[in-house]
């Protein structure tokens, strides 16, 4: 059995808003469907609608944390806060982890002091931008960067131990996110971000951005979602495999997964967690062996949380 440790799912808000449990569900992730792999640590982010201005988003994200606490609570699943948490786990015979993300900082509304806040309520990872343009700033399907306000904020995420991700920013903010990790000395990471040069969508990285984040010590985790993968049908684990290849010959150790369950259109064969392994029948097949296969799948991840997240 692989082990998996993946770095975006939407299934937080999915069992908050569907009323549904961690245990077993019809979503895309569960504790019964998680059992396919020895190990499975997942990064869970809290995601803001669109049907919800940024105030509403923001009670919102504290009502679902709320719930997922009380799921991980009832099925005795730890959530992670530090690499050393993570580290101990991942050493442990503890099978399953959380780490908790928010995705779209609009929910942040102007309010400086809720970046600490944040962390002070265990999210660890932030996804400062989502779509169009909001008070952090420009998204991927706008050509504009960061606002005054946006930058302040992401310099807070790296001031209380936040790592901010790049996914979803457009060119312009991905590179002033960059610019200000590398000011700080500290990683970024792309949890869920496709490569641009097989698939020209604004919401996957180019060549150069992906090589400059693995040098300020970041990863990139690949995304199921069907237009990020592929511009037309069919879609399926071959796509998801090529962009893996991909990253991989441009850096090694620093492509994993980013799947985007409970959040996104998924490839033919991969309708959920427990579908994942057939990428490793694929990748296996293209000649990776077992040690490169669990690093996209594990090692390479777990590595940059075990250092990244304090």
């Amino acid at each position: 059995m692989l082990p998996l440790c993946d770095m975006h799912c939407d299934t937080a808000m999915a069992i908050w808003h569907e009323h549904k449990s961690l245990a077993r569900n019809d979503l895309n992730i569960d504790l019964e469907k998680a059992a396919v792999f020895s190990k499975y640590l997942q990064l869970a982010a809290f995601f803001t609608s669109t049907r919800l201005g940024d105030e509403e988003g923001w009670e919102d994200f504290l009502a679902s944390r709320e719930n997922f606490l009380a799921e991980c609570g009832r099925n005795n699943v730890p959530i992670l806060y530090s690499g050393e948490e993570i580290r101990r786990w991942a050493e442990s015979g503890t099978p399953v982890g959380f780490v908790m993300t928010v995705e779209d900082a609009r929910i942040l509304n102007g309010h400086l002091e809720r970046v600490e806040k944040l962390y002070e309520l265990g999210i660890r990872v932030v996804t400062p931008l989502w779509g169009g343009d909001t008070c952090i700033g420009g998204s991927h399907n706008t050509d504009h960067g960061l606002t005054d306000f946006g930058r302040e904020a992401v310099r807070e995420m790296l001031r209380v131990g936040i790592v901010p991700d790049i996914s979803h920013a457009s060119f312009r903010s991905t590179d002033e996110i960059l610019d200000l990790c590398e000011e700080a000395g500290k990683p970024p990471v792309a949890t869920h971000m496709n490569s641009h040069a097989l698939c020209a969508h604004s919401r996957n990285l180019t060549d150069d951005r992906f090589l400059r984040l693995v040098k300020l010590g970041g990863v990139a985790g690949i995304s199921l979602y069907i237009r990020h993968l592929a511009a037309s049908d069919p879609v399926t684990a071959e796509d998801v495999a090529r962009h893996l290849l991909h990253y991989r010959a441009l850096a090694p150790d620093a492509v994993g997964f980013g799947c985007d369950y409970d959040g996104a259109d998924l490839p033919e064969g991969i309708a959920d967690l427990s579908d994942l392994p057939a990428v490793a029948d694929i990748l296996r097949a293209k000649g990776l062996d077992d040690a490169a296969i669990e690093g996209i799948y594990y090692g390479n991840v777990l590595r940059f949380l075990e250092s990244a997240i304090r």
